[in-house]
């Protein structure tokens, strides 16, 4: 399997313990838009800190290791700085389907990096880990993160209403399902 996926400007690799500064950082800068949707991105209610972001990176360090859970890190090739996160999880290996997860830091926002990274790792998991199918599941007033599965060619598969719970004030989301296939 390939645990580096590059272009000319982007690099994403495995996380590794020694990204948790980073994670942690580009977490605080990007913590405002995380928090308006806590029903899908529950993990950003609580208060970051660096252990957490160095727990994080070692239980998917784990999660690698039993084939569940591959996450990357997307940084500027040529500096170096943290862009994101994008993940594989919910992995059917008989299927060959996964569902993906993202999120930018708002340091690096609207300058098209989140848009080469989901193209780039659409094209891996297709052509060099053998996908046929993607899913990814986003809160239906996360506009961003629709904006980026329909550029990459995901299509709205359905909506599936008041599917998750909101933890903050107990309202139900709607929770739109994209799919691409190869």
């Amino acid at each position: 399997m390939q645990f580096k996926i590059e272009n000319d400007q982007i690099v994403m690799q495995i996380i590794q313990t020694s990204d948790a500064h980073d994670l942690f950082s580009a977490i605080q800068n990007t913590l405002t838009e995380l928090r308006k949707f806590p029903a899908s991105l529950v993990w950003a209610l609580e208060e970051p800190n660096l252990q957490a972001s160095k727990a994080f990176c070692q239980s998917r360090l784990i999660a690698l290791l039993n084939q569940e859970n591959f996450v990357f890190i997307i940084r500027l090739n040529a500096s170096n700085d943290f862009l994101g996160v994008m993940d594989i999880h919910d992995i059917d290996w008989q299927l060959n389907t996964a569902s993906i997860g993202f999120w930018g830091n708002a340091k690096f926002k609207q300058k098209g990096y989140m848009t080469q990274a989901l193209r780039l790792f659409i094209h891996t998991l297709f052509l060099k880990w053998n996908f046929v199918v993607l899913n990814a599941y986003v809160d239906v007033e996360n506009l961003p993160a629709r904006r980026l599965c329909e550029k990459n060619g995901f299509l709205l598969k359905n909506i599936e209403y008041d599917s998750v719970k909101n933890p903050v004030d107990g309202s139900f989301r709607d929770i739109c399902h994209y799919q691409i296939e190869r």
